[in-house]
């Protein structure tokens, strides 16, 4: 936009008793913030929900049954998991701290930080999916395995996302596009 456009733009917004420009921006993005902020706030919150439904806490008597038992999420894999989350936080940080040194950087440090919730919700379909369809390797205890593959799921949210939409497809007959 030249300098005649973005003065009229502004004379515009200013006629409208409209902040104009930078301001209307950052206006707009403060309010868009606090929004967001309470969205994210709200998922946390409704993931902690779950989180302890899925541990029957409190005992809902068979509320959480298949028919032949509960379907209940032992709390070590959500321990596992956030401690995956967390070391994949550490890590970062440890090997870029210097990214991190300035306020405005809240954003990347929640985004980070919003890898233990996801890896609760992951590690949990893992755990469900993995302890009833495929089971643990020979030699290994099922709740060793299950420990390890928790702390790998919040470890590499990101790969453990892309494992189990792969892993969805095949169970739902769904073929990749081109094939």
């Amino acid at each position: 936009m030249g300098n005649a456009d973005a003065a009229s733009a502004s004379t515009d917004a200013d006629a409208r008793g409209e902040p104009a420009g930078e301001e209307a921006a950052t206006e707009l993005g403060e309010r868009w913030a606090l929004g967001n902020w309470v969205l994210i706030g709200v998922f946390t919150v409704l993931t902690l929900v779950g989180v302890g439904l899925s541990m029957e806490v409190p005992p809902f008597d068979g509320w959480l049954t298949a028919g032949d038992g509960a379907v209940v999420v032992p709390p070590y894999v959500y321990v596992y998991a956030s401690l995956g989350a967390f070391g994949y936080v550490f890590t970062r940080l440890m090997t870029n701290l210097e990214a991190f040194d300035e306020w405005d950087e809240f954003q990347e440090l929640a985004e980070m930080a919003l890898r233990v919730p996801a890896a609760w919700v992951l590690a949990a379909g893992a755990f469900l999916l993995f302890t009833t369809v495929v089971g643990s390797p020979e030699g290994v205890s099922g709740q060793r395995y299950t420990a390890g593959l928790a702390f790998l799921v919040g470890l590499y949210v990101n790969v453990a996302m892309k494992s189990l939409g792969s892993l969805a497809d095949r169970l739902l007959g769904r073929t990749a596009p081109g094939k």
